[in-house]
């Protein structure tokens, strides 16, 4: 298989993939067939970094299927001004689709299909036997009525508690404090130490941090209850906002310098801060990025309030009605959801594979954290992100976007309240 680099296309070479990928072995063997010819335009926001690594892995692994095909990261290649999305978007609208592009599973899938943007994958699932090898929770997010219509290549979880654990000792604090309350009194220990108690970063990071302490009150029932409109003006709700903003008081908030999630990370893995909540990636950004060991450079746990719950999202791959290279996209989406597609992936990225059959020996290639989590997956009880597009749409989230930034500036819980029932109002009439 030829890895073009069109523009900036992926950045590395894909023998740098295959290195990676021979980490993790193969979780089976598969004779190399045919596959399609010519080429394959994905679109991908997996540019740099652990996430870039997982998608050279899962190409490289991909060579086996289709030796002869020619393939390239439309979202590096384009020119365009605008923010990749929205030239996904803008080409999506104009009839020039990729021949498959990234989502997220759930509620943002749900727009897509009601948009008429995607064709329907019943016949590959069928092939492929999908529907016994991925969770009984996670089909309905991968589906809309009765169809399905994109193939999970990982699962993230995205309620995790982040820490240093030298910060965390000379604080005499801990890992894995069992409620909010617990982890501000924690914060507090960290802070008469003159670190970073919390580190947050910027952008979503914030809404990432506040739908986890909503979780942590509400629990799962009251949880998926808000995305039907319910619950958002009740007293649960106005606890966890005010936990909320005491959480921001112990953070890095005001930094301008915090632009990103790896930015708050970096504080956490140098020694600089002593708490974050982030989803799994972070992970992938502390071991393989800053080099730290996992238990001795980093440590990790449940979000405060929400052991035994796992709050997914899940990265999925589509096929676009009008495709040009219908066959090589299904190639493709077949790798996406094959037991050596996602053990290559999710072992350069970081993640999980949303499969349930990853053999004992496979199992046991994968790093601590990733362990863990598979173990958390498999017995844990599934809800879906905000932040990630699994639980609203997308009006829905831009109006929680709205009322949040309004609150970094207020910092009034009751105010904060009133803006995210008028949020809700419209979906509740729906």
């Amino acid at each position: 298989m030829t890895i073009r680099r069109r523009e900036l296309l992926l950045g590395v070479p894909a023998a740098g993939a295959a290195t990676l990928l021979a980490g993790y072995g193969s979780a089976g063997a598969r004779a190399p067939g045919p596959g399609p010819t010519g080429q394959l335009e994905l679109y991908s926001w997996w540019t740099d970094g652990p996430e870039q690594n997982g998608l050279l892995a899962l190409l490289t692994a991909f060579k086996g299927r289709a030796p002869l095909l020619t393939c390239y990261n439309g979202a590096r290649s384009s020119r365009a001004a605008t923010r990749p999305q929205a030239e996904l978007e803008r080409r999506l609208a104009a009839g020039d689709p990729p021949d498959t592009f990234q989502c997220h599973a759930g509620a943002e899938l749900t727009e897509l299909v009601a948009a008429g943007r995607l064709a329907g994958l019943d016949e590959l699932y069928h092939r492929q036997g999908w529907a016994d090898l991925f969770p009984t929770a996670l089909l309905p997010q991968l589906r809309s009525g009765d169809s399905y219509y994109c193939v999970p290549v990982d699962i993230h979880r995205a309620n995790l508690l982040w820490s240093n654990p030298a910060v965390l000792e000379r604080a005499g604090a801990e890992p894995a404090p069992g409620s909010v309350a617990a982890l501000l009194e924690n914060l507090r220990r960290v802070a008469r130490t003159g670190v970073v108690p919390l580190a947050v970063g910027g952008s979503w990071s914030r809404k990432h941090l506040l739908e986890t302490v909503l979780l942590a009150a509400l629990g799962p029932e009251g949880w998926s209850a808000l995305w039907s409109g319910q619950g958002w003006g009740g007293p649960r709700v106005a606890a966890a906002l005010r936990d909320f903003r005491d959480l921001l008081e112990l953070s890095n908030l005001a930094d301008p310098a915090m632009l990103g999630w790896e930015d708050a990370t970096e504080l956490v893995g140098g020694g600089r801060a002593g708490y974050q909540v982030m989803g799994d990636w972070a992970e992938g950004y502390l071991r393989g990025s800053l080099g730290l060991r996992p238990g001795a450079g980093y440590a990790w746990a449940a979000a405060p309030g929400t052991a035994g719950i796992f709050q997914y999202l899940s990265d999925a791959f589509t096929l676009p009605v009008g495709a040009r290279h219908r066959e090589a996209a299904l190639a493709w989406l077949a790798e996406c959801g094959s037991l050596d597609g996602q053990v290559a992936f999710n072992g350069a990225k970081g993640a999980i594979p949303a499969r349930l059959d990853l053999p004992e020996q496979t199992r046991a290639l994968f790093g601590p954290y990733a362990r863990w989590s598979l173990d958390e997956w498999r017995g844990g009880r599934i809800v879906g992100s905000l932040t990630h597009g699994a639980v609203a749409p997308t009006a829905w989230n831009a109006r929680i976007d709205t009322a949040l930034a309004d609150f970094l500036g207020h910092r009034d819980p009751g105010r904060f309240q009133a803006a995210l029932v008028a949020a809700a109002a419209p979906a509740t009439r729906a």
